[in-house]
């Protein structure tokens, strides 16, 4: 289909289905507190759930949208808390934490203690918890990272501890997932020193490879249970391509919704600026509706989801921070301000609607890039497509350093318990650095050991940026921190950047010390800056080869190296550029990664004028088409072409997520919807809906729309 013939806007309804009921036998007490949610039978599901963990089995389920299963762990944590037993329940965010917290507490009528131990507790609720242990402890992977840390103040807890429950486990895909993979390795060792059996209830979206996933992330035996047995609200689905700003667009379908007969509005943006920028255009404009994303304090976020549900906002803009599952009430419609990258994370979203009238309205707006153009050209893949798969590298190199030194400290270290050739290579690295130090026989962190763990981040690999706000007395506030490869380009001197519905200005980036300061601008704008990069690769080490047509593929270590030489100022209100800055010197990282690459065939390349041009085309719309098969955002990649014919893409972390893997593993895939997407575009030389990249750090530059389709006719 080409472009031409993708309608602007397209309908579709989305029929509803009936619930399907199960037996399971329940004590009259536990039966008793579900009935009082109005719950009186459960779900087919939830009853074969249930009875597989009775017997023993580590089970995931894989779950839409409110099809009840917490319901499924619910039930076993509240039998085990009456037989003695504790668990442990992790969530993704501290407002999902709190907001599972009132479900749990109605079991606290049958004795039943649960209490929630993360950043937001107070320091004398952390110590109420300590001295009297609760039946049931709410907490999320950063802070299970320091109650390990803190092994000896949690005795009673492990050494009682049965279940462990992992919600919502395909938002650890990628990097955060290496981190969570090896707290779990440290949980289960622990545990073992205090002779404890756990026994694993993991909950998921619906990806393609649950089971599989759960196994990698949990490193133990799984059983899959598919959430099919709920009912289903009827949807009504409208796809739309505006002809000019997408937020723009989304901010009039979310106002025209509010006129009609939709009560309470989600917008669901795709990262925090665009949420910032549809708050600023929704004050603008005048449309009832505020910014809520994770940055915000959780006074502030609690005082938004109460104002939400009472009807005084009517409408809010989120990031991912409400598409899993906390309550705020009735949702009647869902925006999404550009595809959210993947399947899975549509039908997450969408589901947040219709939960309680059993209808509701769900409008995707497309952006001017090529994967949301794709997918208003197929809505057959949007409205039913197969959802994505998830992936980790449990031994990624620089989760391990962290981790390797933290297994040290939560108990002294044998060098024996290390189970894989990456954590002894780690350890004996770890050992030549001084990081740790022999301790009878076992080894513990040095002092510097220490420092290194408590200055880590379990949101990324390497060392972080803090951020500081100046004021106009230049005393410093606090407002956050990045990773350093975010910070090199959003936080170099000059660029314009957003945090709390506010523009500031960066002053100064100090990649030694680690330390960003930023001003709050001093007036109105429509501006935004976008880094120009440069990016060279080199093989490392080679680990897979195999042949396509016209195509050597790789896959292995490679060492990349990320300069960022200068910026633009972009108006996103007109997607012009207005000036162009070169640094003083370049900001450098150099980290060593996994990549794939593609090396073409040298008769590819034979009488093409335009062939390096084309194949920067190709890297383009290549790693746009990622996400549709693999789940991941296209921004955790890098991508480099040469003109010699060798295409490199690669995973955007020090020592790999595990996207690469998969990305090798289904190449012919990308190629091929790359391809359809370029060949149905029917621009003249490139647009934003093919092969051009606002993430490009050539700002676009050496691009052939002509080449990069000749490359794709010779490689069919």
């Amino acid at each position: 289909m080409h472009e031409s013939e993708v309608p602007k806007v397209q309908l579709f309804i989305e029929k509803s289905s009936p619930a399907k009921y199960g037996e399971l036998e329940l004590a009259p007490e536990l039966k008793g507190v579900l009935e009082a949610r109005g719950i009186a039978k459960l779900y087919k599901h939830q009853a074969d759930a249930i009875e597989l963990v009775r017997q023993g089995r580590n089970i995931v389920i894989r779950a839409p949208t409110a099809s009840g299963k917490s319901e499924i762990y619910l039930v076993p944590l509240a039998e085990a808390s009456l037989a003695g037993k504790r668990s442990l329940i992790i969530y993704p965010t501290k407002a999902l934490s709190r907001d599972q917290l009132e479900r749990f507490n109605e079991f606290a009528m049958l004795g039943v203690r649960t209490a929630v131990y993360d950043g937001d507790t107070p320091q004398h609720e952390r110590e109420k918890v300590r001295t009297r242990m609760p039946h049931n402890i709410i907490t999320n992977m950063d802070m299970l990272h320091h109650m390990l840390l803190n092994e000896r103040k949690f005795v009673e807890f492990w050494k009682s501890l049965r279940f462990v429950v992992v919600d919502e486990i395909h938002t650890y895909s990628g990097s955060f997932g290496s981190h969570a993979c090896n707290v779990l390795r440290r949980l289960k060792r622990v545990c073992a020193k205090h002779r404890s059996a756990l026994q694993f209830i993991f909950c998921s979206a619906t990806i393609a490879n649950a089971r599989e996933f759960a196994e990698l992330l949990g490193e133990e035996k799984f059983e899959l249970v598919d959430a099919e047995s709920a009912p289903k609200p009827e949807i009504n689905h409208k796809i739309l391509v505006p002809e000019d700003s997408y937020t723009v667009a989304s901010l009039e379908e979310t106002r025209l919704l509010l006129e009609k007969t939709a009560r309470n509005v989600l917008v669901f943006g795709n990262s925090h600026n665009v949420v910032e920028r549809l708050g600023i255009l929704a004050h603008e404009k005048r449309v009832n509706l505020k910014a809520y994303r994770a940055g915000l304090s959780y006074e502030t976020r609690r005082e938004l989801e109460n104002q939400f549900k009472a009807g005084k906002i009517r409408a809010l803009a989120a990031t991912s921070a409400l598409e899993l599952g906390v309550d705020i009430g009735n949702v009647d419609a869902v925006v999404l301000c550009g595809f959210p990258g993947t399947i899975t994370r549509v039908r997450q979203r969408i589901g947040r609607a219709g939960r309680r009238t059993g209808k509701a309205d769900a409008i995707f707006v497309a952006r001017d890039s090529p994967l949301d153009i794709w997918y208003a050209e197929h809505p057959e893949k949007y409205l039913r497509g197969e959802p994505e798969h998830c992936y980790l590298n449990g031994d990624n190199e620089g989760a391990l350093r962290v981790h390797v030194l933290a297994m040290a400290k939560d108990w002294p270290l044998a060098e024996k318990e290390l189970a894989s050739d990456a954590q002894r290579a780690v350890f004996e690295q770890l050992k030549k650095e001084t990081l740790l130090k022999p301790f009878a026989g076992h080894f513990v962190p040095s002092p510097a050991g220490l420092k290194l763990i408590r200055e880590a981040s379990m949101r990324g690999m390497g060392e972080g940026v803090r951020i500081y706000s100046v004021d106009d007395e230049n005393k410093q506030t606090y407002i956050g921190d990045h990773d350093r490869f975010r910070a090199i380009t959003e936080l170099f001197e000059g660029a314009i950047y957003l945090h709390g519905g506010q523009k500031y200005g960066s002053e100064a980036l100090d990649l030694d010390k680690g330390i960003a300061r930023v001003r709050k601008l001093p007036f109105e704008t429509h501006e935004y800056t976008s880094a120009l990069r440069e990016r060279d690769a080199k093989v490392v080490e080679e680990l897979d080869e195999r042949r396509i047509p016209r195509i050597t593929l790789h896959y292995g270590r490679v060492h990349i190296v990320d300069a960022v030489h200068g910026y633009l100022v972009k108006d996103y209100m007109r997607d012009a550029v207005v000036d162009k800055h070169e640094l003083p010197e370049p900001l450098v990282n150099e980290f060593d990664t996994y990549a794939v690459w593609a090396e073409f065939d040298e008769e590819i390349a034979r009488g093409m004028k335009e062939f390096a041009d084309g194949l920067h085309a190709v890297e383009h719309i290549s790693i746009a088409m990622i996400p549709a098969l693999t789940g991941a955002d296209s921004a955790e990649l890098g991508g480099i072409s040469y003109p010699d014919g060798t295409m490199f893409i690669y995973d955007g972390v020090p020592m790999g997520s595990g996207l690469a893997r998969v990305v090798y593993e289904n190449f012919e895939s990308i190629l091929k919807m790359a391809g359809e997407r370029l060949a149905a575009c029917t621009c003249a030389k490139g647009c934003p809906k093919c092969i051009l990249d606002p993430q490009c750090g050539n700002n676009n530059y050496h691009l052939s729309k002509k080449g990069g389709l000749e490359i794709f006719s010779r490689i069919e």
